[in-house]
């Protein structure tokens, strides 16, 4: 039986072209992740990590390779399927927060709602509301991001991934930006809310200490460089 949040892909190969011909930027021969369980993904800069990532968030398309979440292949969807896909079942945190400067913080999270309330099917969203009371933000709803800390401004990121209740949480590198006080708290909450929502969490790291709050954790290798690079070499 397929667990609806469960993560599969196989035989993943990202190359793009440069000026001294293809590069590599992802060789993952299996990858998995059961539903409702946690991840960390760890390895060398350069090694694919992000671009991972990216293709099992339906962002990119692998060069070659399949990826699935819940059983649908979601690598070959068109571009348009791969948005709604997203919208319906996916929450993303980076490590930039991407907050709209303009908008207060209740508002960016009840934008963020209205952009995937018609991808939602029958789920219940969370008010933003009630979201920012559960996760202790409710004393910021009235802020604008630059009155917030970086910290505070990654948790608001956290909540505004997981207002339409996710099924898959991915978050690269959600601390790499943050003092370790500010990044422990933003790793516990995205534990909490996994743990609340029963949600498959999936986190780029480089912090040995953050991955270990997490179920398992794989390292990624450098790819090795493709037959043009090698020729070029």
């Amino acid at each position: 039986m397929t667990v609806a949040n469960s993560i599969d892909a196989r035989d993943l190969i990202v190359d793009y072209p440069s000026a001294a011909g293809t590069v590599r930027a992802l060789e993952c021969p299996a990858f998995s992740v059961e539903g409702g369980s946690t991840m960390a993904v760890m390895g060398p800069s350069g090694c694919g990590k992000s671009t991972l990532l990216a293709v099992l968030a339906g962002l990119a398309r692998p060069t070659s390779g399949t990826v699935s979440i819940g059983g649908e292949i979601i690598s070959t969807l068109p571009e348009r399927e791969r948005v709604r896909f997203r919208r319906r079942l996916l929450g993303m945190v980076y490590q930039v927060d991407n907050l709209l400067s303009h908008l207060t913080v209740e508002e960016n999270l009840g934008l963020q709602l209205a952009i995937c309330r018609n991808d939602m099917n029958m789920r219940q969203p969370i008010a933003p509301g009630v979201l920012l009371e559960r996760l202790g933000l409710a004393s910021l709803s009235k802020r604008f991001p630059d009155q917030l800390s970086g910290g505070q401004r990654q948790r608001v990121a956290v909540a505004r991934a997981v207002i339409h209740r996710p099924a898959v949480i991915f978050a690269d590198e959600p601390t790499g930006a943050l003092d370790a006080e500010s990044a422990h708290a933003v790793i516990e909450l995205l534990v909490a809310v996994h743990e609340e929502m029963a949600t498959t969490l999936v986190l780029v790291t480089h912090d040995p200490n953050m991955a270990k709050r997490l179920d398992r954790v794989i390292t990624l290798s450098r790819p090795q460089a493709s037959s043009e690079q090698r020729r070029a070499g």
